[in-house]
């Protein structure tokens, strides 16, 4: 870490990854692992285990079917989304504050992480793991400011609602450092991939979409897609819009090289998907 981005994060306590994550993952990649393996190492902290059982039952993840177990989680799932549910449990329990605020960007981010996969699944190129990844870990910097900062609240309010400024430039200048620096810094700790590390840093930068610099191309799809998904969580949570999908839409359109009523149109979709999933299972 060089000695300005040193400075900015004084008094900040990045998460180090837990020793889990790093078993789970290695298990993952084994040739010849088991779902009683993965099972076994994730049923060693109860309290995550119990995260990913509540976070799984999901009706826009499990569907209609009922998970009443690690095990039913490895087996109705499949390895990548119960490691995508990991990564959640482990990233809220490392943050780790009840506020009823952060409740929401909870919420708030398990949806983008959904809306991610899902329209990383329509889109292509990049796959749906990783883009929930990505959706999940993005904004994970903005809870670890608040904790710092009192008055970090008056500064997110503001970066949300000007139309004009980036996101992160107004972060900056109050404070001196941005959510995305920190996430960057969080992600990267925890061994995810340059794609998603670099995407986080830039995320807020809509003209990387338009004229892609010194970043993985990945990452510029990860941002691009992102965009879109929190536009999709923000609808389907029915909570206050800011100015992102305005700033950021033409941009997306033109990095997937279609119009912005084809962009508008394929987030209604999706969240015309995340609206009929939960009527589905509220029926139930």
């Amino acid at each position: 870490m060089d000695d300005v981005a040193a400075k900015a994060l004084r008094g900040i306590t990045i998460p180090s990854c837990p020793a889990i994550l790093t078993q789970l993952m290695t298990e993952l990649r084994s040739p010849v692992t088991s779902n009683k393996k993965i099972a076994g190492l994730i049923i060693q902290d109860v309290g995550i285990a119990a995260m990913v059982i509540r976070s799984a039952n999901s009706p826009l993840i499990s569907g209609n079917r009922r998970i009443e177990s690690i095990s039913d989680a490895v087996n109705l799932l499949g390895f990548g989304s119960l490691a995508n549910l990991v990564h959640e449990a482990l990233l809220q329990n490392s943050i780790g504050d009840n506020h009823a605020s952060l409740e929401r960007f909870w919420d708030s981010s398990r949806y983008t992480a959904i809306a991610s996969s899902k329209l990383a699944a329509i889109i292509g190129h990049v796959s749906p793991d990783t883009a929930y990844t990505f959706g999940l870990f993005h904004d994970c910097g903005i809870p670890l400011l608040a904790q710092r900062y009192p008055d970090y609240k008056t500064v997110l309010r503001e970066a949300n609602q000007n139309a004009e400024r980036m996101f992160t430039a107004i972060e900056d200048e109050a404070i001196g450092t941005s959510h995305a620096v920190l996430g960057y810094y969080l992600a990267r700790s925890w061994g995810l991939s340059d794609a998603v590390t670099q995407g986080i840093l830039n995320h807020h930068d809509y003209a990387q979409l338009e004229d892609p610099r010194n970043i993985a191309s990945d990452a510029h799809r990860l941002i691009a897609i992102n965009v879109i998904a929190e536009y999709v969580a923000r609808t389907h949570l029915r909570t206050a819009h800011d100015t992102e999908w305005t700033k950021a839409l033409s941009a997306v359109a033109f990095f997937f090289g279609q119009s912005s009523a084809d962009i508008s149109d394929l987030a209604d979709d999706v969240i015309y998907q995340f609206d009929q999933a939960l009527t589905s299972h509220d029926d139930d």
